[in-house]
């Protein structure tokens, strides 16, 4: 099993990095509550623009951290935004209701419906999700419209008033513009602690590489809907806020209230801390700043918003972050050695348990499986792996080679039959279940995500190593555990990259690096964690021979920690010497299990596989 999770100081040279960015950090607060106490005390006129577009900043930012994270384009948030505005006005104006208490009651509230909506949502993907977030949105607008003696129609209600400070307090201006302006840095504060931590690039293997975060022990389904409740309650509470600058009306949520804020998203660059705040900025200040006709001004603001995401796929703020980026040097220059050149002869790989050669860790019994009503791609098979050994499973494509391997991970759960990890049945236990039994993989086509560096991505392979990643990433660089444990995992993925032999390109991303290197990282995020047993589907897929015999050094550096592997290839030179065992499938069922000279000797195999 894993070492227990170490921890050792931060240099000197990470402590000073660190100290800068807290006085940057420290600058920019001071100057956005100067900025703030500026508002506070200016005319009507400027609030109401600048508090307009706070809240909606905040409702941008709501959509980002599900858009941008999870790849998730709700069209809800427009609903979500009128169910705390209403619920404020309505409780505060007709049943005296305190607006702090209410504050809370709509950001509980909108969560759960949130997690509610997210939990039938998620079972669809893509456009339909957006689909059936889009239709929630609709039907919310459409109560708010009939419901006249409640919701007062299409003329809305006029909004609660805002607390005025107390009397000691009154120096500081317009209270309103305080609770905006500080709702609004709280939103940034939340989204900036969550891209600082180590689930910020478990949210974006969910949304990139779903797969390679579930072998990595991480409950998807459990994350996407939480992340939503989380959204659902910051556009509630961006309603609440919304209340008492005037009158609340169904016309102020409905459908393309939603669009707009992608549309706030998409402007200011999906996925960045503060992009959604300025692409909120244009939207909301765009119809009072160019004061025009408004049949030319709807014809000029759309122009500009199609011209910003067509020719600024990143968005304002990403393009500015790449320009500055370039400019620091940030940017690496590409490697001037080719990546065979780069790799050692024979890494030494992590540790794991002493093997007993007669204890058998992985077994499936009469597995039987098929897609929908075709025929069944795996029938009645048998496979027992001991301890400490490699087993290859071999065989002709469409033999069901990865079809157990994803029986055996836990990406499928067979029509029949049962499936052992170390004497513990598990066919009916989700991948992430599986991965706190000591069980990783790999993937044919390597399961990544490519805007994060290799380092990142081998991260992602200790999310069930650390203690609550997830419950810790909204304050996670506040935390002293969590800067610590932050820069241990920072450091044992760059060993794990060393180790297999990819030391060199920690810190490109991975869209910029060969093919031999991304096979590597995969590989890293599995050795990291200190796995009993991996399962790899043709890790051998597209490399070079040079690379091959470097894999095959580090799989056989593997077997002797102990660490039990089997291995799907079609590459029998590069097997068969690795392999104590070789199980040879043909058209779903199993025909000979036996030694890598027994396969090859068997003239069925030879007639079915070797082709001769």
């Amino acid at each position: 099993m894993a070492p227990a999770f170490d921890t050792q100081p931060v240099t000197a040279p990470r402590l000073r990095v660190g100290r800068w960015r807290a006085a940057g950090l420290l600058a920019v607060l001071i100057a956005y509550l100067a900025a703030t106490a500026y508002v506070a005390h200016t005319d009507l006129g400027l609030q109401s623009l600048v508090l307009v577009a706070a809240v909606f900043g905040i409702l941008a930012i709501s959509l980002d951290l599900v858009a941008g994270m999870l790849g998730l384009y709700s069209l809800g948030q427009g609903g979500f935004f009128g169910i705390g505005a209403y619920a404020t006005t309505i409780l505060a104006n007709d049943y005296g209701w305190n607006v702090f208490g209410l504050l809370a009651l709509v950001l509980a509230a909108t969560g759960l419906i949130g997690m509610a909506v997210g939990a039938m949502s998620l079972r669809v993907s893509g456009l339909y999700f957006a689909i059936t977030t889009f239709i929630f949105t609709l039907v919310l607008t459409v109560l708010a419209t009939d419901m006249v003696t409640v919701t007062g129609g299409l003329q809305g209600l006029l909004g609660p008033a805002f607390p005025d400070f107390p009397t000691n307090l009154e120096w500081l201006g317009t209270p309103l513009v305080w609770c905006i302006m500080l709702a609004l840095l709280a939103c940034l504060g939340l989204v900036w602690n969550i891209r600082h931590s180590p689930l910020y690039p478990i949210l974006l293997s969910i949304r990139d590489a779903e797969p390679f975060a579930e072998a990595a022990g991480a409950r998807t389904a459990a994350i996407k809907v939480g992340i939503f409740g989380v959204s659902a309650a910051m556009a509630g509470g961006a309603g609440w806020l919304f209340s008492f600058l005037g009158v609340v009306s169904p016309s102020q949520f409905d459908w393309s209230v939603s669009l707009n804020v992608l549309v706030m998203v998409l402007i200011g660059g999906i996925n960045t801390s503060v992009g959604p705040v300025v692409g909120a900025m244009f939207v909301s200040m765009f119809p009072n700043v160019v004061n025009i006709n408004p049949w030319l001004q709807e014809i000029v603001y759309g122009a500009l918003s199609i011209l910003a995401i067509t020719l600024l796929p990143d968005g304002v703020v990403g393009i500015a972050r790449r320009a500055l980026a370039r400019r620091a040097g940030e940017i690496a220059p590409a490697a001037d050695a080719a990546p065979d050149e780069a790799l050692p002869a024979a890494p030494t790989v992590a540790s794991a348990a002493s093997p007993k050669d007669s204890e058998v860790i992985v077994e499936c019994r009469g597995i039987e499986f098929g897609y929908g009503l075709g025929p069944k791609v795996l029938r009645n098979v048998d496979l027992a792996v001991r301890r400490g050994h490699i087993h290859g499973l071999i065989g002709p494509n469409g033999s069901g080679k990865s079809t157990l391997a994803n029986v055996i991970s836990g990406r499928l759960t067979p029509h029949a039959g049962e499936v052992l990890l170390k004497g513990t049945r598990v066919d009916g236990m989700p991948a992430s279940s599986r991965s706190r039994l000591g069980l990783r993989r790999t993937f044919q086509a390597a399961q990544l995500v490519k805007e994060l560096t290799p380092t990142q991505n081998v991260m992602v392979g200790l999310f069930d190593r650390v203690p609550r990643i997830v419950g810790r990433a909204p304050l996670w660089p506040m935390l002293a555990s969590g800067r610590r444990d932050l820069a241990a995992m920072q450091r044992r993925a760059s060993e794990a990259l060393g180790l297999v032999g990819a030391g060199d390109w920690t810190s490109r991303q991975v869209a910029d690096v060969p093919h031999g290197i991304e096979q590597l990282t995969q590989l890293a995020s599995v050795c990291v964690a200190g796995p009993d047993i991996i399962v790899l589907d043709e890790p051998a897929t597209g490399l070079s021979a040079k690379e091959v015999r470097h894999l095959a050094a580090i799989l056989a550096n593997l077997k002797t920690q102990g660490v039990t592997m089997i291995i799907i290839e079609h590459q029998t030179r590069f097997l068969f010497p690795l392999c104590d065992r070789v199980t040879v499938l043909n058209a779903g069922e199993v025909i000979l299990t036996g030694s890598a000279a027994e396969v090859r000797a068997d003239p069925v195999v030879r007639q079915v596989y070797l082709g001769e």
